[in-house]
């Protein structure tokens, strides 16, 4: 499955709808790079969701005002023995503790392949008892400085400490820590609503959701639903923080639409519409919404041909139609190509393949065609401010991937605009064999 991704330890980031910051994709005006497939099993599109505990910045490289005078260099006390500041600094000794080194194992040498597996397993070990050293010292920090307003910075800083070790351990499967960042999360929440902590432990739930839906979203979509869910909970709990919330919707919305979770796609992108109107990525989502709002509608799709004519869609009534989105940049459109063609050679007859090109440069789509033997008639401009991703369809119907692929019937109505070359024949087939027995059933009522 595909899945919008982000940059939170091994967790997680963020696809712009419209496709001004996605994983491979290009800013409006850039040639199109390979963008995110919507192929199942390939790579998730990456945004941009912060890592826990961490804030942007933005740098001051030109402010020429004097830094202010560096402070003399005291000697800092040593903290008493089970003092929070003494768990703390325990704690930051304990995760700058080296972890042995791993022998690389030559791949014929069963002997050095059991060696490996077992220095593997033992640093795993050694991990795990690390991180419950931390949970235990964290722990203990955060009931002392709980209560004491004086200590809230440590008590933010132990909590960051506990929510990290449990998100590693509930990463390696542990059931415990899993459930533990939910009852951290509720509880910070309930406690302290306003608190960095209640909001990092939020965010360390959604974190945990989006790295399980990377790794299994297809054996088990009910993560790509926990993505959803805990993003949604994020934003509404914490609705002033959109540089965060705003990236978590993001991702989930592009992520559930991708895999078919329509539903919690288009409340992930209206929550967006609801809770940041008049942000850029709000006006997209509309866009974006006309786009899931296509099946079963009649599809008015017109354009200038790379030819110098003017397509419509009216020229296809009767046959059906596939639209392609693509650029000659996309590594996935490449991919699929074969068998798109293939397809399209085989049904001829009966079905119209229409691409949609993405590309800046006419003479690199020329090539393109010339060396793939692509005839399919293509709508592009001549116009260089409406290519790339300001293509007038892409930008009217929020295309964010490449390829899309959508599959039209013979009157003009949209069957789907999530279609996959590996199921792309038998949808076809369908569609064709439906309107051929509606046509005989027509042809035999009039005799």
């Amino acid at each position: 499955m595909t899945f919008a991704a982000a940059g939170c330890s091994d967790t997680a980031g963020t696809t712009s709808v419209g496709a001004n910051s996605a994983s491979e994709a290009v800013s409006p005006g850039a040639n199109p790079s390979p963008v995110t497939s919507n192929q199942p099993g390939s790579a998730l599109p990456v945004a941009s969701i912060p890592a826990p505990g961490t804030a942007a910045t933005p740098g001051n490289a030109d402010n020429d005002e004097p830094e202010e005078p560096l402070e003399p260099l005291t000697e800092t006390p040593e903290p008493e023995k089970g003092s929070p500041e003494w768990a703390v600094r325990e704690i930051l000794r304990i995760r700058l503790l080296p972890y042995p080194v791993i022998e690389t194992a030559s791949a014929d040498k069963p002997a050095a392949q059991d060696k490996l597996r077992e220095q593997m397993e033992a640093q795993k070990k050694l991990r795990t008892e690390r991180n419950k050293q931390i949970i235990e010292l964290a722990t203990g920090a955060l009931a002392v400085t709980a209560k004491d307003k004086a200590q809230e910075r440590l008590f933010t800083v132990s909590a960051h400490h506990l929510l990290e070790s449990h998100l590693q351990l509930a990463l390696q499967g542990d059931a415990e820590s899993t459930s533990a960042l939910y009852d951290i999360a509720a509880v910070f929440f309930e406690n302290r609503p306003e608190s960095d902590a209640a909001a990092e432990a939020q965010q360390t739930v959604v974190s945990l959701a989006h790295s399980n839906a990377l790794r299994s979203s297809e054996t088990e979509p009910r993560w790509l639903i926990e993505l959803s869910r805990q993003s949604q909970l994020y934003a509404t709990r914490f609705p002033k923080d959109s540089a965060k919330s705003l990236p978590f919707l993001l991702a989930a919305a592009t992520s559930c639409e991708m895999n078919g979770q329509l539903e919690e796609a288009v409340t992930c992108y209206r929550l967006i519409e609801q809770k940041f109107p008049g942000t850029p990525e709000a006006q997209q989502i509309t866009n974006v919404l006309r786009r899931i709002d296509l099946p079963g509608k009649s599809l008015e799709l017109a354009g200038p041909a790379l030819d110098g004519n003017f397509i419509t869609m009216d020229e296809y009534r009767g046959k059906a139609v596939l639209v392609v989105f693509w650029s000659t940049a996309s590594k996935p459109f490449r991919d699929q190509l074969p068998q798109l063609l293939e397809i399209s050679k085989k049904y001829e007859k009966y079905c119209v393949t229409l691409g949609v090109n993405l590309d800046l440069e006419e003479s690199a789509v020329d090539r393109f065609l010339e060396e793939t033997g692509v005839s399919w008639p293509q709508i592009f401009h001549s116009e260089r401010a409406k290519r790339g991703w300001n293509h007038p369809l892409a930008a009217h119907y929020g295309i964010n991937t490449l390829p899309t692929i959508w599959l039209i019937d013979p009157q003009g109505t949209v069957i789907s605009t999530q279609v996959q070359p590996s199921t792309l024949e038998p949808e076809l087939r369908e569609v064709l064999l439906k309107h051929l027995r509606a046509a005989k059933a027509q042809e035999t009522n009039q005799n």
